[in-house]
């Protein structure tokens, strides 16, 4: 999205102050993101490239001062991405020059693009997966190295001993995987079901977040990822029993579109959007927040608000 996107990400959100979390999918060096940034960072875990794999991405991501451990559980495989399809992503990941020429004028018509994409040095490699022997992943490799990295609840026991700090699930969208989840000794969850990427009709994070939350109580911090695209969204979810939430497609979309800045104006937006809609509430403060201030549809269980300690 934009020549070394993760640290101009991580440099963005340092100076608003908020955390971080970076994936394993990702372009630049886990330590050269922590450079970037005096905020908390946590490191977003797939088990991609195998067990070897993750454990010395573990390594690093502690000695480089990451401090938490996300552990991703939806994605056994990836999801029909059926905008991929159309937009030609097979044909340009491919080794074939020549399933690659319907789309040269796309390409040419963004000179500037081109230029930045070439200098970055085109098509990345995966630095925090380092196969043995071969060096970082290639993107091309992502798809299939999916499926050989599906998570198990017997994993997140080494895991847990080899990372030694606190760890947060991700993907979770059932009580009974928030609970499991709080029995294997996490410390928070992330309600999320990747964006609406993975499987389609699947329910909307906002929908399963009371369910969850009532299902763990105080035992753990509950996050919302998922839909955040106004300050409006925010409210909601932390009025519904999150603790705090996660943005992505936000983000991703400001560092396209200009770099650094553009996350910043991203995160800009988000902020003043939240402090207009506590105002129009008539609600002093975040910690404030609980179920009054909304709708809430007939079945659904809240128990928890965004006034409990952190």
């Amino acid at each position: 999205m934009y020549p070394r996107g993760e640290e101009a990400a991580a440099g963005a959100a340092d100076a608003a102050g908020i955390a971080y979390a970076l994936s394993t999918l990702s372009g630049c060096r886990l330590e050269d993101v922590a450079a970037a940034s005096k905020q908390p960072l946590w490191y977003q875990l797939y088990l991609i490239g195998g067990r070897d794999c993750a454990l010395s991405a573990i390594e690093r991501a502690k000695a480089a001062g990451f401090s938490a451990l996300v552990v991703t559980i939806d994605t056994p495989v990836a999801g029909m991405r059926e905008r991929d399809i159309r937009n030609g992503v097979k044909e340009l990941l491919g080794d074939n020059f020549l399933s690659k020429l319907p789309f040269v004028s796309q390409l040419l018509i963004k000179p500037g693009w081109l230029a930045r994409f070439l200098s970055d040095g085109g098509l990345m490699k995966f630095e925090n997966v380092v196969i043995p022997g071969k060096g970082p992943m290639l993107y091309a490799d992502v798809t299939a190295a999916l499926e050989d990295s599906v998570v198990t609840w017997s994993d997140l026991e080494w895991i847990q001993r080899a990372w030694g700090g606190p760890i947060v699930i991700k993907g979770v969208h059932t009580s009974d995987d928030a609970r499991r989840a709080v029995d294997v000794g996490a410390k928070a969850l992330v309600v999320s079901n990747h964006g609406g990427r993975q499987l389609d009709n699947v329910a909307p994070t906002l929908r399963i977040l009371p369910e969850v939350a009532a299902s763990v109580g105080d035992h753990v911090e509950v996050l919302l990822d998922g839909g955040i695209r106004r300050g409006s969204d925010i409210v909601k979810a932390l009025c519904l029993g999150a603790r705090a939430v996660m943005a992505g497609r936000a983000y991703a979309y400001g560092l396209g579109a200009g770099g650094g800045a553009g996350v910043a104006r991203a995160i800009e937006i988000l902020r003043a959007d939240l402090i207009r809609t506590l105002k129009l509430l008539g609600c002093p403060s975040v910690t404030a927040l609980d179920q009054s201030y909304i709708d809430v549809p007939a079945g659904w269980s809240v128990v928890r608000s965004a006034s409990r300690s952190c």
